[in-house]
């Protein structure tokens, strides 16, 4: 049986409360579900949405917080020639 959405949720809210106290730029590297939640945890979303959260391939999130929650900047890093996502 795989890891719920529920139980990914409950690992990673100690590791967001330590990234909540860093000083220094965080690089996140790891499959989308876990991108999914601590983005929603950041941006001040509802546990449930999580799963809806869209996190595309090739692309660098950054998120930085802000009086009033976090600002989120999208890059993609790699793209097709043809224009279209990798």
């Amino acid at each position: 049986r795989g890891e719920s959405y529920t139980d990914l949720i409950a690992r990673l809210e100690p590791l967001a409360h330590e990234l909540e106290r860093s000083r220094e730029p965080v690089v996140i590297v790891a499959h989308q579900a876990i991108h999914r939640v601590l983005f929603a945890y950041f941006m001040g979303m509802p546990r449930e949405e999580c799963i809806h959260v869209s996190i595309p391939l090739n692309t660098v999130i950054k998120i930085t917080p802000t009086s009033n929650g976090c600002e989120e900047e999208r890059t993609v890093v790699l793209q097709h020639p043809k224009g279209e996502l990798l």
